[in-house]
């Protein structure tokens, strides 16, 4: 669908933004681009349908390479790769249904058509009632949803989301998140959204890719980017979280004693593992921290336990619980 083989970005030799990036968005999948500010998050998704020209690498949209096309085939490439922007670009001067037809009409589309196709896409966005609306007059959430609608009604292949919930109030934030589903699953589209927000990549992402500096630090499933990199996204995205190591491991005082962190996920994380397991072996188990989390369909979760127990139990406990839950760790 989407590939990005050595993306680089230079605007001067001090300013090296984006740094040979590779990665893969397939048919269908819904994929998140986060990174602090200052990543290189826009950057990238500017280069994707060549806003921003890259100064080297290619972009393969179905096999093409789009860096390699003339202006003709780019603007016609273009329609199969939509954006919608962060501020939604809306034209104050027009309405509801005037923004939305204004892709159409620049490709010189008949004016029935037009009406059909967009009053269609009003429609299916729930825009009905304030189709002849303009900017001016509508919510955050009615502001997206006009430049989503926007944005499909080329019936593009893939859709660009340029951090699409940053200005809307939670509940808001919830119906824009199910609607990017809805699209994903209904429309067939595939999606790439650059966020700051780690729950809109939890709560609808199939991959992720984590930029640092410029780079791809991450790229792959969310549930292990989550679980790989917890203690790295507790430091730089949830710094109110903050885990005194040193006085949790002061906890575990005997010799045979482990402190360790077991992560679940799937349907395992619901279920009583760690008993079933503690008892079975005649092992203490002392919870000290836990969390459980839901990742799109599927819950994850972290559990920082004391266990205490002689050594033999200990052991048998210790490969038992590996083998029935995601990954065991031994911090002590």
């Amino acid at each position: 669908m989407l590939e990005i083989k050595n993306l680089n970005l230079i605007y001067d030799e001090n300013n090296h933004v984006l740094k040979n990036i590779n990665f893969k968005v397939e048919e269908g999948e819904i994929v998140g681009i986060i990174g602090l500010s200052g990543a290189g998050k826009t950057s990238l998704l500017r280069t994707l349908n060549l806003l921003q020209l890259p100064s080297s690498g290619k972009i393969f949209l179905n096999s093409i390479d789009i860096t390699q096309l003339n202006k003709k085939d780019l603007r016609e490439i273009r329609k199969k790769i939509s954006i919608v922007f962060q501020h939604f670009n809306l034209l104050s001067s027009r309405n509801v249904f005037q923004n939305i037809a204004l892709p159409l009409e620049i490709e010189n589309v008949k004016k029935e058509e037009i009406e059909n196709k967009v009053n269609r896409m009003i429609e299916q966005l729930n825009l009905s009632s304030r189709k002849y609306a303009y900017p001016s007059q509508l919510s955050g959430g009615e502001k997206q949803r006009t430049a989503i609608a926007r944005a499909l009604i080329s019936n593009p292949d893939i859709i660009l989301f340029d951090e699409p919930t940053s200005s809307l109030d939670p509940s808001t934030t919830q119906k824009i998140l199910n609607l990017i589903l809805e699209i994903n699953k209904n429309m067939k589209k595939s999606i790439l959204i650059v966020t700051h927000e780690m729950d809109v990549i939890k709560k609808i992402c199939d991959k992720v890719v984590y930029l640092k500096n410029g780079y791809v630090d991450y790229f792959g499933s969310v549930h292990t980017f989550f679980i790989e990199k917890e203690d790295e996204l507790n430091k730089e995205f949830y710094q109110e979280i903050n885990i005194d190591w040193q006085k949790v491991k002061e906890v575990v005082k005997g010799e045979n004693d482990r402190l360790i962190k077991i992560v679940f996920w799937g349907e395992k994380t619901h279920e009583p593992v760690l008993y079933t397991v503690a008892t079975k072996y005649n092992v203490v188990v002392n919870v000290l921290y836990g969390k459980i989390e839901h990742l799109k369909d599927n819950p994850y979760g972290t559990l920082i336990v004391e266990v205490i127990g002689d050594k033999n139990q200990m052991e048998e406990f210790l490969q038992e619980i590996s083998d029935n839950v995601y990954k065991v760790e031994v911090l002590k």
